[in-house]
């Protein structure tokens, strides 16, 4: 199905079209024309599905449809997790409505308020907010909430994980009764989602529900070494980015702290390579998300929060330094790589600390991961035994 059977008006069809964004993904044909009928929605979908454009685009038509509201208060409210989310859907928005005159703005985190105050100031239909920057901005009353008539929360389980509940609840306080509200989500396994949904969701609300993917992509090749120590750990992983054919590796650790020193390890190997953590403030996010994108830099170096929501076509291959407890986040981290028809490869090198994850992650895909060695670095010890159950 193209974006064009979606009864969307002809100005984002062809900003779609400008961006390359040619046919509709299954969560695209599936709640865009719900949304559009008015109801609220909790939907459930994979992340690299086409959540941001599944309610991007109800959003952009709204504002069409609504075109004739002559106020500079915000009409649409969005909130995300991360600031990096919070990006990844200004630039959507951006780049759909570029034929528009739809103003929509992004206020986070670790930007200037300045900036933020002079958007709100000249007048916005599209707010693009995380929850903890939007209450500040509540508190100094810049900010006026009561024209929101459609309200979209973005990777509500994230939300959740990261402890905004109460700040949700905050947000929901200050919205309209009567408004349209859409809630996106990973998975809705969780009963705190449930009870969430309950509270900002209208009793006739719709679910979609998207089975998330429990294997990685076919086209993408996974192998794991074996390391003895933090030592055999640090070689093997300067003997993989020596393998050809690597044009951007994008390497997974576990914390903050780790970020810092395996970029300072990476870098003594003369590798040009940047860390991409939660902590950082956005524009020296940015500027490393775009040095990456550029191709100027080799390698970067990321925990699992500041990944989500990277799409950068180059990357060939994705390390583990650190294994994640959960299948479905290993799942994504290795869809990072390989992005559009281009193949990848998953790494991951796993010690004494990861065996127990190993395990979770084969029986969460229902494969054996391919064991391999480096040439010189093979490892002393035996193979661990994974357990089963």
């Amino acid at each position: 199905m193209s974006f064009f059977d979606l009864q969307l008006d002809v100005e984002l069809i062809q900003g779609l079209a400008d961006n390359n964004f040619v046919d509709a993904t299954q969560v695209q044909r599936e709640a865009v024309p719900t949304i559009l009928e008015g109801g609220d929605l909790l939907a459930s979908a994979p992340t690299g599905s086409g959540k941001t454009l599944a309610f991007v685009l109800p959003a952009l038509q709204h504002i069409l449809d609504t075109s004739d509201d002559p106020s500079n208060s915000p009409r649409v409210l969005i909130l995300s997790p991360t600031r990096d989310l919070a990006l990844q859907t200004q630039n959507t928005l951006t780049q759909v409505a570029s034929l528009t005159e739809i103003r929509s703005s992004l206020f986070v985190g670790g930007t200037p308020y300045g900036n933020q105050q002079a958007a709100l100031e000249s007048g916005l239909d599209i707010m693009v907010a995380t929850p903890g920057r939007l209450l500040e901005l509540l508190q100094r009353e810049w900010v006026d909430l009561s024209l929101i008539n459609f309200f979209i929360v973005d990777e509500a389980d994230r939300m959740m994980d990261m402890g905004f509940i109460d700040d949700l609840l905050a947000i929901n306080k200050q919205l309209p009764k009567t408004r349209q509200t859409l809630m996106f989500s990973a998975t809705l396994e969780k009963q705190a989602l449930g009870n969430l949904a309950k509270q900002l969701l209208n009793d006739e609300a719709k679910t979609l529900q998207l089975a998330a993917p429990r294997a990685v992509a076919a086209k993408l090749t996974e192998k794991v070494y074996f390391a003895d120590n933090d030592e055999h750990k640090a070689a093997l992983l300067e003997g993989l980015l020596k393998q050809p054919n690597i044009e951007q590796a994008l390497v997974f650790v576990g914390s903050r702290k780790q970020v810092d020193v395996w970029v300072a390890a990476i870098r003594k190997h003369g590798y040009q390579c940047d860390g991409l953590h939660g902590e950082l403030p956005q524009g020296a996010r940015t500027a490393r998300v775009k040095r990456m994108r550029r191709g100027h830099t080799k390698v970067l170096v990321a925990t699992d929060i500041a990944a989500r929501g990277l799409d950068m076509l180059k990357v060939s291959h994705v390390i583990n330094l650190s294994l994640p407890i959960k299948g479905d986040i290993y799942v994504h981290r290795a869809g990072r790589c390989g992005r559009g028809d281009r193949p990848g490869q998953v790494w991951s090198i796993v010690d004494a600390l990861d065996f127990a994850n190993l395990g979770r992650i084969e029986r969460y895909t229902q494969n054996k991961i391919k064991r391999a060695k480096l040439e010189g670095l093979e490892p002393k010890k035996p193979e661990p035994k994974v357990l089963k159950k």
